[in-house]
């Protein structure tokens, strides 16, 4: 196999590692790989081993978290900590290539934390496998036409394979169309006779950037019916029509040039759409990596290799020529790559193009991924089957191939909703109608009525949603209050939000418990639902209360989420319980730090298991809330503040002290 890679040596332990990848049989039995023992080691030997410096990279976070949590390491304790690695899953792909999945686990000691990283290595060896004529496998990043060339094949199979039942697109044709075929003409809008007309056009999933070249506007919608000079597109728009003209897609939609961008009546009116519009795409094509227009689908200056990435040639053995093998290895679980720290993974609007599309190219450098509701593939030549993969990008596209009836989706939709919500907007008041289309399909899914980012059918368990750390995801704003949203919505938060009790805790195998119902709500909009601003929100519930006096202190607030003192607990830790602390939350409002009484609202509890001493042990969840006076009415309202969860052998809430609140 030739190649454009440079020969590098690996340590005997990463050498033997990727033997163990070559030779032993497929498997999702876990096993330990003998490596260097410790972090320092694996320092030292990285020095001169290529894979080992990557692995020792994956903690380059440890020890800022460490520092944030007041135990910050030194060197040397550093270098003590104990490495393990694992290996998780290991493969023979049909092409030929070998590849594997590897834990990487950094213990620090003394500290009670484990800091778990994953890598994929994999390798090709020389032989007539069909991998052998891949791009991919022939230079550090393949070309536009390899690309084409993996793409015409994965779409073949996908159209016209057994299998794909479930990937074909849902019959739709969008309000207007850029026509694309060289054959029909030059670029051009065309707008649809009748919606239910069959149409096939492919859609881009992009990021428009600090400004954008060309936009449909009043003035330039019959214009643009006309001509659209190939010159005036932007070089992320030309790629994307490059690769559906390859694929004889007669059209795209584009929504800076579909929508009239200042017609607010028929922005809201598509907005509503987005659902159809991403279900009835033949292909949504995902510029992965590109920060605006101009960058292109594939940008030239990310065919180099990064830090999180190898490219080589080596010698598994060094004394045998027959042991040559072509390497690469990625940072991180290979199948996550078009969603870890990408220019769209942390857009707003391209969350829901991503789970509604039934077929996505995920365009990146140096290599193209396909994703259908059947596979999961990429240009190194590995595929992976959808059913059953919980780790393949998003957890949630796969989920929305299950059936209707599946009682899983009110799981998946509370991930979307922890996802969604570290997502930036350009405009704030995009935050509502950019989740506009997973709320549609959901609802038909669910059969259930939307209420704001919660359910009619799942409300106490959708309000237990929890501020997220202030110190998350980078370029993440700074959280706070949405304006015009009232405060029980998730969608009120500027920021991430968290479900407080984890998303495994909503699967059917919990004895989850309800304590608060909904009784009624009142959602007035402007004007297209969910498209536009709201006026004014609701909703009344009745369920146990309480007043509680919420202590915040200082070494609560180290912990994430905080801890609070509650009923004058005796906060000093001891030999058998070092946090004897029992009510852990966060208030929406981070300037809260001094001792209050608050109204709070039992939402649900989890029975935790009979103790020694034959007592169950209940853990409760419940809405920290403070009154609030409108225009001096006699009707006491409420407004959510926070929300905490306290544990202990008894109940903290009576069942029996039942009211009804109005939530704004």
């Amino acid at each position: 196999m030739d190649t454009e890679s440079e020969e590098v040596h690996l340590c005997r332990l990463c050498a033997d590692m990727m033997k163990t990848i070559r030779d032993r049989p497929p498997t999702i039995r876990p096993s330990r790989i003998p490596h260097n023992p410790t972090y320092g080691s694996l320092l030292l030997s990285g020095e001169t081993c290529t894979i080992c410096r990557l692995i020792a990279s994956l903690w380059d976070h440890a020890e800022g978290t460490l520092t944030r949590h007041g135990v910050p390491p030194t060197k040397e304790t550093q270098r003590e900590y104990d490495v393990d690695l694992e290996m998780t899953e290991v493969e023979r792909a049909e092409s030929g290539v070998c590849w594997a999945f590897v834990e990487a686990q950094l213990h620090a000691k003394d500290t009670g934390f484990t800091f778990v990283s994953h890598f994929t290595p994999m390798a090709a060896f020389d032989t007539a496998d069909p991998v052998s004529t891949c791009g991919a496998w022939k230079a550090p990043a393949s070309s536009f036409d390899d690309k084409l060339a993996a793409i015409g094949g994965w779409m073949q199979e996908c159209r016209f394979q057994d299998g794909h039942e479930n990937c074909r697109p849902v019959p739709y044709a969008p309000l207007r169309l850029l026509a694309i075929d060289p054959d029909e003409g030059p670029l051009r809008l065309v707008q649809r006779q009748v919606a239910t007309d069959p149409t096939t056009y492919a859609t881009l999933s992009y990021c428009w950037g600090s400004s954008l070249p060309l936009r449909t506007t009043k003035a330039t919608v019959s214009q643009f019916g006309d001509e659209i000079p190939e010159e005036l597109i932007p070089k992320t728009w030309a790629d994307a029509i490059r690769i559906a003209r390859a694929l004889r897609i007669p059209h795209i939609w584009i929504d800076a040039l579909c929508i009239v961008q200042d017609d607010e009546a028929e922005w809201q009116a598509e907005v509503e759409r987005m659902s159809e519009i991403y279900q009835g795409s033949m292909l949504t094509i995902a510029a992965v990596q590109s920060s605006d227009s101009s960058g292109g689908c594939f940008p030239s200056h990310l065919s180099r290799l990064e830090n999180s990435e190898l490219f080589f040639r080596t010698h598994l053995d060094r004394n045998d020529s027959a042991s040559s093998v072509v390497v690469r290895v990625y940072q991180n679980d290979i199948r996550t790559r078009s969603l870890r720290n990408t220019a769209i993974s942390n857009r707003g609007w391209t969350l829901q193009e991503n789970i509604l599309s039934p077929r996505i190219l995920h365009c990146m450098q140096p290599e193209a991924h396909w994703q259908c509701r059947a596979s999961y593939c990429t240009e190194t030549g590995l595929k992976f089957s959808m059913e059953g993969l919980s780790v393949v990008p998003s957890t949630h596209h796969l989920m929305l191939a299950t059936p209707p009836e599946y009682v899983g989706h009110r799981t998946v939709w509370r991930r979307i909703v922890q996802d969604y919500s570290s997502r930036e907007f350009t405009y704030p008041r995009d935050r509502v109608p950019a989740i506009a289309g997973i709320t549609k399909y959901f609802s038909s899914i669910l059969d259930d009525a939307p209420i704001l980012g919660l359910w009619r059918g799942s409300f106490a368990a959708d309000l237990a949603w929890l501020m997220g750390s202030s110190h998350g995801s980078q370029g993440l704003e700074a959280p706070g209050r949405a304006t015009g949203v009232p405060s029980w919505t998730w969608l009120a938060c500027q920021g991430r939000v968290w479900y407080y009790l984890g998303g495994e805790t909503f699967t059917r195998d919990r004895k989850l418990i309800s304590h608060t119902e909904l009784l009624r709500w009142d959602v007035q909009w402007l004007g297209v639902p969910f498209a536009s601003p709201v006026t004014s929100a609701q909703v009344t519930v009745r369920g146990p209360v309480k007043p509680i006096r919420i202590v915040p202190f200082e070494s609560g607030n180290r912990c994430i989420p905080p801890y609070f003192q509650v009923f004058d607990e005796n906060l000093q830790p001891s030999a058998g319980h070092r946090f004897p602390w029992r009510c852990a939350g966060r208030f929406d409002d981070r300037d809260r730090n001094t001792a209050a009484t608050y109204m709070c609202l039992h939402l649900i509890s989890e029975p935790r298991g009979v103790g020694a001493d034959g007592t169950m042990s209940m853990r409760e969840v419940f809405l920290i809330l403070e009154p609030f006076n409108m225009d001096g009415g006699a009707i006491t309202r409420y407004k959510r503040v926070g929300l905490a969860r306290i544990w202990g052998d008894t109940p903290t809430f009576n069942a029996n002290d039942q009211v009804s609140l109005v939530l704004i």
